[in-house]
């Protein structure tokens, strides 16, 4: 940082004492970029900058089109914390090294292609941050695409040392200088410059929020993603334990129910296999919650990258354990409701079977009574509309039927969701399960991905079809060995007594 005084004559004018002119000298810097949060600084001191300036001069290398999209992100979120506070200061962009500042057409071309990347940073950022609405960089930033944007040429004509001084490079240097004065002039008639005090204080509470803030600053969405997805699959595995050990402990208080005489099923039973199963949820999300703290505090790499999405898992944990609260809830409360209904299907099995005996004793009494003998068919057919008028007095409640291909399909496009662009593709075209006819596994050349071949000289061409041979074998047998896996487990569920569960879809993928 750097106070510069103002000119006693010049104060008046221009509103203030002193400009403090802060570089940040080091941001994208090579050396900074090897260490895994220099992601984190660059986006914590471009905010801070930003946050502490009236003007901020993003200074871009025309020539290296990768940094420049970089910065651009970082300056873009920066901005849009900014404008969480209320802050809405001025942005020029500098273009550096411009061969030929007359160019206006190609100029303008490229302030329209900047301004089309800070659109679409800023909705990416806006994302990030949970925006309900669509935004663009005019919606944070005091920004014309005609006044902000300065092509200034290379200092030298030619190569340094002995090439001569480009006299373009100052004109264009004092052109900046001077709106930028002209701009301080306006801008000290809105608002009054801070004095000391209260600038070291808003130094100080500005900090205070970037370092507190919970949005760890990142845009680097590969070290993102691959951390989030890491995350992910350790969650999946601490979600399916949860999820299978609550079916196996509804099955033991089923089981529990089976076994109690029907006096035993009151509302006492009820109320005690709620607080079991409330301390039962308990206990498992609260492993979940404690796995979820140490995977944290592992110091497993980028996780300062997703810390903001740690109260997501720990909402979805809770969130899942309402689920199977519902579930367990809804489980044993049917269990007891199917022994009632045992219980009196028992009891009107009796009554029926007594009605029957009755009605056959007064057939066999009516024969006797009326001294006439019934053949075999009009025996029958007297059966017949006994047992038919027996079954229209009784009410069948046939059971749900329950739409499995719905639920296999509803889990597997969920398991599948988040794996990248190609699976999504492949799931939107797909048609409906039902649709699927069951076929024999058919190897195809398009299963195999051959790239890590590409480049091979022809003298080890016969080494690449031996690979390829050996890889096409051992994908096949895979396939096979899961399809033959898929087959004896579904099989053994069929062939079961128990009813079906979706656990048995997510235990299957």
């Amino acid at each position: 940082m750097l106070l510069i005084k103002v000119a006693g004559n010049f104060q008046q004018e221009l509103g203030c004492d002193f400009i403090l002119v802060i570089d940040t000298e080091g941001l994208k810097a090579p050396e900074m970029a090897k260490l895994e949060d220099s992601y984190q600084h660059d986006n914590e001191l471009a905010t801070l900058v930003t946050g502490l300036s009236d003007i901020t001069i993003v200074n871009m290398a025309m020539e290296n089109a990768t940094e420049m999209k970089d910065v651009l992100q970082i300056v873009v979120h920066a901005f849009l914390r900014m404008e969480k506070i209320g802050k809405k200061n001025n942005c020029q962009f500098v273009h550096q090294n411009v061969s030929d500042v007359s160019a206006h057409e190609q100029n303008m071309r490229d302030r329209k292609h900047l301004l089309e990347q800070l659109n679409e940073m800023t909705k990416v950022a806006a994302n990030m941050e949970k925006k309900c609405k669509e935004m663009n960089f005019s919606d944070i930033m005091d920004y014309d695409l005609e006044k902000h944007n300065w092509y200034i040429p290379a200092l030298w004509h030619g190569l340094s040392p002995m090439a001569p001084v480009n006299l373009g490079y100052s004109q264009k240097v004092y052109e900046l200088k001077k709106y930028l004065f002209e701009f301080l002039k306006d801008c000290s008639q809105e608002r009054t410059p801070k004095d000391i005090p209260q600038f070291l204080e808003w130094v100080r509470s500005l900090w205070n929020a970037v370092k507190h803030e919970n949005f760890i600053f990142s845009f680097r969405n590969s070290l993102v993603d691959e951390a989030y997805n890491q995350l992910s699959v350790k969650y999946a595995e601490w979600e399916w334990g949860f999820r299978k050990e609550i079916p196996f402990w509804v099955s033991e208080k089923e089981t529990f129910i089976q076994n109690q005489p029907p006096d035993k099923l009151d509302p006492n039973l009820s109320i005690r296999l709620k607080s079991e199963a409330q301390e039962k949820l308990r206990q498992e999300a609260e492993k979940i919650l404690n796995h979820l703290q140490q995977y944290f505090e592992s110091g497993a790499a980028n996780l300062h990258l997703i810390e903001k999405y740690k109260e997501d898992f720990r909402r979805s944990a809770n969130s899942l354990r309402n689920e199977l609260e519902s579930y367990s809830f809804s489980k044993w409360q049917e269990a007891i409701h199917i022994k009632k209904g045992q219980h009196k299907t028992d009891s009107v099995l009796s009554e029926y079977k007594r009605k029957i005996e009755e009605k056959v004793d007064g057939l066999l009494n009516h024969c006797r009574k009326s001294n006439c003998k019934l053949n075999n068919d009009e025996l029958e057919k007297e059966l017949e509309n006994m047992w038919r008028e027996t079954l229209s007095e009784l009410s069948l409640i046939p059971l749900q039927r329950r739409n499995i291909f719905e639920d296999v399909e509803f889990q597997l496009r969920r398991d599948l969701a988040d794996r990248g662009s190609a699976v999504w593709k492949m799931l939107r075209d797909a048609k409906s399960l039902c649709a699927y006819k069951t076929q024999n596994f058919k190897m195809k050349k398009e299963y195999l991905d051959l790239k890590v071949f590409r480049g091979y000289t022809l003298s080890i061409s016969g080494v690449k079809e031996f690979l390829t041979q050996e890889c096409w074998h051992k994908t096949e047998a895979l396939a096979k060995s899961l399809i033959e896996e898929c087959n004896s487990y579904t099989d053994g569920k069929v062939n079961g007594k128990a009813d079906y569960d979706e656990t048995y879809c997510r235990e299957l993928f």
